[in-house]
């Protein structure tokens, strides 16, 4: 009798194996209280969506924590532009189209994936792609707003100052 793989042994010989979850690492802090809880939270939830991929146990439930991303990026996202104006972030514009531009991809993926009923390997690593959208989103764009802030802060601090209770 001939032993089939199911899609999870067969996704894990030949794609990419079980995805290791993203750990919060203190460069990710971005010094503003509000930005730096969301993106805990989103690094949570998608450390959650990881274990759900890696398990391709439940694909309704990928599907409704991918709904729940994206959601809670556009959330995110509508904040953080309103928090990168308000600093005065000359890279601004350029951050707005990139958060327009993964939800826009986002709901691409996830139009893609919910007609789906019978999930095959390429759809659970089609799943993994949000995920990779928003980490590169946070490595790339969100840490130059990171050194503008920096920048800023060292700025208004002046030099020779430690901090900003420093005289």
């Amino acid at each position: 009798m001939e032993h089939r793989k199911s899609a999870r042994e067969t996704t894990s010989d030949t794609v990419t194996g079980d995805i290791e979850p993203f750990p919060w690492l203190p460069v990710l802090e971005m010094g503003n209280e509000e930005i730096d809880r969301d993106h805990r939270e989103a690094v949570e939830e998608g450390n959650h969506l990881i274990r759900l991929l890696n398990a391709r146990d439940s694909w309704a439930e990928t599907v409704e924590m991918l709904r729940r991303s994206r959601d809670r990026s556009t959330r995110h996202f509508a904040n953080e532009d309103k928090i990168l104006k308000r600093a005065g972030y000359p890279g601004a514009d350029a951050h707005r189209r990139a958060h327009r531009r993964i939800l826009v991809e986002l709901n691409a993926i996830i139009a893609e994936l919910e007609i789906v009923t019978d999930p095959q390997p390429h759809h659970w690593e089609r799943a993994h792609a949000p995920r990779n959208l928003l980490v590169d989103h946070c490595l790339h764009d969100d840490l130059k707003f990171k050194s503008h802030l920096e920048h800023v802060g060292q700025a208004r601090r002046g030099p020779g100052r430690v901090g900003p209770n420093r005289k």
